[in-house]
């Protein structure tokens, strides 16, 4: 079929990385939003900063259950590739769009009813940044249901084989994002400029525009069509895949939540600094994340085709190549921490605090890559609910480990808290799925 690419011929690593790269740049890409907003809104001080940190939760955790349709449907979907059956393919993919608007619509009405519980939870001390978070907030939220169907565009297209379109689609948005921010934070002219709502604006736009590229790219598919059709047995079992890893990543968020409010206590630059951290240490996380998606697809049409010597094979390459870039991700931040810092906060206070975080987390990228290039492992076989198990279970450890250790070190014993179980997970994981490969067997029937 057209715009479709079959994983399960051909050499391996070049294959991984002819349907890696694209994603990785996507992933880049994606994150590249939140970064650009942040070096523009780092200017207006660490108080804005503070405030996108705080709504920047919520807004995290509609795309942590958005994974309950989006992971499952590329699941699905790579699978009945890999065994050649288009037609049920097809199925998955409308009854994903369907399933994709009606949670986005019913978390923005929750978002709207309860904003004032939502931002009033982290006690920011506060008034003008609290009103700018809501603010932020209440904006993005509406710009949920583009960012729900992006991703699940870019999902269906990658389980496919097809990672280079996204790619292009999502290269359009950051420009006309990058182009849009100054203008909307800062103002020109006769126009002032909206701070923080800009950028909240600026990124909605570039969402709107995504998905409406994507629609019009795929329109003529005969696999990625929007359809309002509901077919309860493919729903379940697209829900039965998500349901581990969106409980995972609900959980992450939650608990994020609740070590933001240990962190604010040590003030708002405090947040801030966690909030540029998370955007510099992305760039690591998506990254590896590309490779994660190239893996799923990989190992899903090969799961499909019950190719299990692929399988091997490629994990052992994946590894090491996550391995490689895991090591220059740590020994970067490890010995430039304040330079790049300094790219978003300037200030004294905030980029000694920075520099810190930078320092620390350093020693835990390369057990976050391998981690994640893992989970893709794991989602590629269907085996969603292995990696939740041991995420859930340390990233949980972050809340005791940070209240301990915030004692003798302070902030910093929260930044230890989190490197250290993002080692526990890495370890753990590659370990667990090399044995699980010892033992693996693909069933008769995988669909």
């Amino acid at each position: 079929m057209k715009g479709t690419h079959d994983l399960t011929q051909g050499p391996i690593m070049p294959t991984l990385m002819k349907l890696a790269l694209p994603i990785v740049a996507t992933n880049f890409i994606s994150t590249t939003y939140g970064i650009v907003d942040m070096i523009w809104v780092g200017r207006l001080g660490s108080g804005p900063v503070a405030a996108i940190g705080t709504a920047s939760f919520f807004i995290n955790l509609a795309i942590a259950l958005s994974t309950l349709i989006t992971i499952g449907t590329g699941i699905k979907v790579s699978h009945c590739m890999g065994a050649g059956q288009e037609d049920k393919a097809k199925s998955y993919v409308k009854n994903g769009f369907v399933m994709s608007v009606l949670l986005s619509v019913l978390y923005m009405i929750f978002v709207f009813l309860a904003q004032d519980q939502l931002i009033g939870f982290f006690d920011l001390g506060s008034s003008e940044v609290e009103r700018m978070a809501k603010q932020f907030l209440l904006i993005s939220i509406l710009g949920t249901v583009f960012s729900i169907l992006n991703t699940l565009y870019a999902t269906i297209l990658n389980a496919m084989g097809n990672s280079k379109q996204p790619f292009r689609i999502y290269t359009i948005g950051l420009i006309l994002n990058i182009a849009l921010d100054p203008f909307l934070i800062f103002g020109f002219g006769n126009f002032e400029g909206w701070g923080v709502v800009g950028a909240a604006i600026a990124t909605l736009t570039a969402n709107i525009v995504v998905t409406l590229l994507f629609f019009l790219q795929t329109r003529h598919s005969n696999l990625v069509t929007i359809a309002l059709v509901w077919d309860a047995k493919l729903l379940k079992e697209v829900i039965r895949m998500g349901v581990p890893i969106t409980i995972q990543r609900v959980t992450f968020t939650m608990i994020s939540i609740i070590i933001a409010k240990l962190i604010v206590r040590f003030g708002a630059e405090a947040i801030a600094v966690q909030k540029v951290g998370i955007q510099i240490e992305s760039i690591s996380y998506m990254t590896i994340g590309g490779l994660q998606g190239a893996i799923a697809a990989f190992f899903g049409q090969n799961y499909g085709a019950r190719r299990m010597d692929r399988i091997h094979e490629g994990y052992a390459k994946a590894l090491s190549l996550t391995s490689v870039f895991g090591i220059v991700i740590s020994l970067i931040f490890i010995l430039f921490p304040e330079q790049l810092f300094s790219l978003f906060l300037s200030d004294a206070k905030s980029l000694a605090l920075g520099t810190d975080y930078m320092r620390i987390l350093g020693y835990s990228q390369l057990f976050m890559c391998l981690e994640l290039m893992t989970v893709g492992a794991f989602n590629g076989i269907g085996k969603t609910h292995i990696p939740p198990l041991f995420s859930i279970t340390f990233t949980a450890l972050r809340i005791p480990l940070a209240i301990i250790l915030s004692e003798p070190f302070g902030l910093n014993g929260i930044w230890m808290a989190i490197a250290l179980s993002s080692v526990f997970k890495g370890l753990v994981l590659v370990y667990w799925f090399r044995r699980s490969l010892r033992k693996m067997t693909v069933p008769q029937t995988v669909i």
